[in-house]
């Protein structure tokens, strides 16, 4: 883990070491709510890393995302980062702009999963010069956020976690993931994820999708409950010259529980934005 200093805290994000050029596309993971930096598969995160030694790397995980530059942070009050968590998408768009900035990082792709998502989205509303590319997992332009939610992570925490894990899983995915979904969940804490829930609530860009032109991928599956599929389609449909991917037998977690097609379907939109600019 590295950190660097921003707003008067140190913002905490791993590299893959993967060096580049000014040409180069970078990638920045943006995790959702109540979540950090290790939610993302490691297999993204790094181009030699254990599960691959051991052969458990996806089957249909190409490996086409190792050529680039992939940043992974926690975000603010997040993980191993220090700073509060925020309570509005804006708020937590403006750290991933002074992230960038101190990184010295140009021609990025966001890459963000539910909340995340909406970080990203945010981002290109607010057309920063070193965006080039975003790319939302399970997002919407607006996060319905139901009141009894928002109560129960204040008032039976637990409880409540365990009734946004079991609506954020596809039925045969694997009880490990789960539980390890609900611990970091918990580790988090109340307030933490009562933010991140509430910053979604008040989140709504339906309005000014077409302001937006920054190039977007969009991947959405038929078994989220959290963002259902017809939502994220709908908003690609509201984009300039969105793509959209729908996956079958999927739930939210979709970079977890489809890997590999979620990591090549990002490479070929990284493709994609190497040819718009060429």
């Amino acid at each position: 883990m590295a950190t660097i200093p921003i707003n008067g805290y140190e913002l905490s994000y791993t590299f893959n070491g993967v060096s580049s050029d000014a040409e180069a596309i970078n990638l920045i993971l943006i995790h959702g709510a109540g979540g950090q930096e290790i939610d993302w598969p490691m297999a993204w995160r790094s181009v030699d890393d254990l599960t691959r030694s051991l052969g458990l790397t996806p089957k249909d995980h190409s490996g086409d995302l190792d050529k680039y530059p992939i940043y992974s942070l926690d975000l603010p009050g997040h993980g191993k980062s220090g700073g509060e968590s925020k309570a509005s998408v804006d708020d937590y768009a403006s750290a991933i702009n002074e992230f960038v900035i101190a990184l010295g990082l140009n021609n990025v792709c966001l890459v963000g999963h539910s909340m995340g998502a909406a970080i990203a989205l945010t981002a290109a509303l607010e057309r920063y010069s070193w965006l080039a590319g975003i790319a939302m997992i399970g997002g919407a332009s607006k996060m319905n956020v139901n009141d009894a939610i928002l109560d129960g992570l204040q008032n039976s925490f637990e409880q409540t976690i365990d009734n946004i894990i079991k609506y954020s899983w596809y039925k045969d995915t694997g009880s490990f993931f789960k539980q390890k979904a609900k611990q970091r969940m918990l580790e988090a804490g109340s307030k933490v994820v009562h933010d991140d829930f509430y910053a979604c609530s008040r989140f709504d860009l339906t309005d000014k999708l077409a302001e937006i032109d920054t190039p977007a991928l969009v991947i959405a599956s038929d078994y989220d409950r959290m963002v259902p599929l017809n939502v994220s389609q709908e908003m690609a449909g509201q984009l300039t010259g969105s793509i959209f991917i729908g996956l079958e037998n999927c739930g939210h977690f979709q970079h977890i529980e489809q890997t590999g097609k979620v990591a090549n379907e990002i490479s070929s939109f990284l493709l994609h934005l190497r040819e718009l600019r060429s």
